[in-house]
């Protein structure tokens, strides 16, 4: 099983480990030729000692069994004196033949080698030989090192005997031992600042730029792509952090680039609804349009000549009863006739003449001409028309005739007085101008089909649903539009917004 460890602890370990063998590498070498070095200065050193005892002991008297050699003795016996600093264990002197003679000093008995002194016969000088024990294991229990050099005595050009001593090499050992010791300690100790030192740069130049990518991507991930990481540290890190600002300033771009596409489309299915609305009521009209071609066609004819003949029982009926009888069917015919008009607009609206003028003009010429009727008996009206609005262009008797049909509009739905409420500005590129009732309001499901034609809520004889899409269609040939608003039981408030008209050409 693998274990996935973070990037931290794997730099930290492996800083460790290189570290560890680096140090722990020069220290071996270091004690290795400290090591070297001891035991040759040790091996020179003795190596002279003992040629200066051979030449002392070549002038002395022969080297045999049962010849004293008193000279010999005191000359070894003063060696046994400065054994300490020479680290001297034993000495043996030996015949030519080999064969040892005696062992001076109280350093135990040395066992001696033969053939090492038998080779020294025919030798030029000192032969040293060196047992050390040079490994690390700590818990090791220390083995026997010391040097053992076997010195000819020549006397005059013959060789007359040998010298063998055995020099400790204790103290050598435990010098390399407390090097060693000390090379530890150092590498411990060097070690640790080095990965401390290291850890630190290492977090400030690469750890902590990594982990502050991460978060970026993360948060890009979550779809915020108003982030930057600032290009710090080293090159390759400020490359990389480059390179992640370009990745997010490019998916910033392919987001806008999307957003615009989708506005794009979304607008271009709003055209296409628009235009699909606009045939719907293209077929309408035209359906009305025959409709109300073929009621006038059918209905004129007749209803001119039942007008004619009302008009000839009026002047010859005497009775008041009669009159009246006569009158109401009059008031009948003229609705009829009215009917067919007004669909015969809708369908085929005349040209009349544009004009630029002042709409709230228009709106006022609408109240003025309901309020002489009567028709505002009993209404409270809030007029809080400016005294001015910006120009727009269109029929003036057009517009008239559009408040006219929300003026009336308001009034059905008011209950037993109420308020009628006119207001108007604009927003520097369109003016409007709003009625609004203080009556029955309308639901969402009414708001959803008021300017369709023949969509009325008015009961039988009071209304024909043609009045607000009239108005739609009125509003809409100058690129203007009607909004309704309203809230149940409360109010309802109707604003038609107009274009403004800069120019102050003369009216066409």
């Amino acid at each position: 099983m693998r274990f996935n460890s973070g990037l931290r602890s794997e730099i930290i370990i492996n800083i460790i480990v290189l570290t560890a063998a680096a140090l722990l590498l020069s220290g071996f070498l270091l004690t290795k030729l400290l090591e070297r070095e001891l035991i040759a200065q040790r091996r020179e050193h003795v190596t002279g000692l003992m040629e200066v005892l051979s030449a002392t002991v070549s002038k002395g008297g022969p080297i045999e069994r049962g010849v004293d050699n008193a000279a010999l003795t005191d000359k070894l016996h003063l060696l046994e004196k400065i054994s300490t600093s020479t680290g001297l264990e034993a000495l043996t002197v030996a015949d030519r033949e080999g064969k040892p003679l005696a062992v001076y000093g109280d350093f135990g008995a040395l066992p001696f080698n033969g053939s090492v002194s038998a080779e020294a016969r025919y030798s030029d000088g000192p032969s040293v030989r060196v047992t050390y024990d040079a490994s690390w294991y700590p818990f090791q229990r220390p083995s026997n090192s010391y040097l053992l050099i076997t010195v000819p005595v020549n006397k005059r050009g013959k060789f007359t005997g040998t010298l063998q001593a055995r020099f400790t090499l204790k103290d050598v050992r435990e010098r390399v031992t407390l090097a060693r010791k000390l090379i530890l300690l150092y590498a411990l100790l060097y070690g640790s600042i080095l990965v401390l030192f290291g850890v630190y740069v290492l977090s400030r130049s690469v750890l902590r730029p990594v982990r502050r990518l991460r978060e970026m991507t993360q948060l890009i991930a979550a779809g915020d792509l108003n982030q930057a990481v600032p290009p710090e540290g080293p090159v390759e890190i400020a490359d990389l952090a480059g390179s992640f600002n370009s990745m997010v300033v490019a998916l910033r771009q392919g987001q806008l680039e999307r957003e615009a596409h989708i506005e794009a489309l979304e607008h271009a299915n709003s055209e296409v609804r628009k235009a699909q609305d606009e045939l719907v009521r293209s077929e309408k009209l035209a359906s009305i349009g025959h409709l109300a071609a073929g009621m006038a066609h059918e209905i004129g004819n007749p209803l001119g000549a039942v007008v004619g003949y009302l008009e000839i029982l009026k002047e010859e009926s005497a009775s008041g009863r009669e009159q009246e009888i006569i009158g109401r069917a009059q008031a009948e015919v003229d609705r009829i006739d009215r009917l067919v008009r007004e669909l015969l607009d809708y369908a085929a609206p005349h040209d009349g003449q544009v004009q630029l003028f002042d709409p709230a003009g228009a709106m006022a010429e609408a109240r003025d001409i309901l309020a002489h009727q009567g028709l505002f008996d009993g209404i409270e009206f809030d007029d809080q028309l400016p005294a001015a609005l910006p120009p727009t262009r269109m029929v003036r008797h057009k517009l008239v005739q559009v408040f006219i049909n929300l003026l009336l509009n308001a009034r059905d739905a008011l209950v037993s007085g109420g308020t009628i409420r006119l207001r108007a500005g604009d927003d520097g590129e369109s003016l409007w101008l709003a009625v609004a009732d203080t009556g029955t309001g309308m639901n969402a499901e009414v708001l959803a089909h008021i300017f369709e034609p023949f969509y009325s809520t008015k009961g039988p004889g009071k209304g024909r649903g043609l009045g607000l899409a009239v108005c739609q269609q009125v509003v809409g040939e100058i690129g203007g539009r009607v909004e309704a608003a309203s809230v149940p039981g409360e109010w309802s408030e109707f604003r038609v917004w107009l274009p403004i008209t800069e120019s102050e050409a003369e009216d066409v």
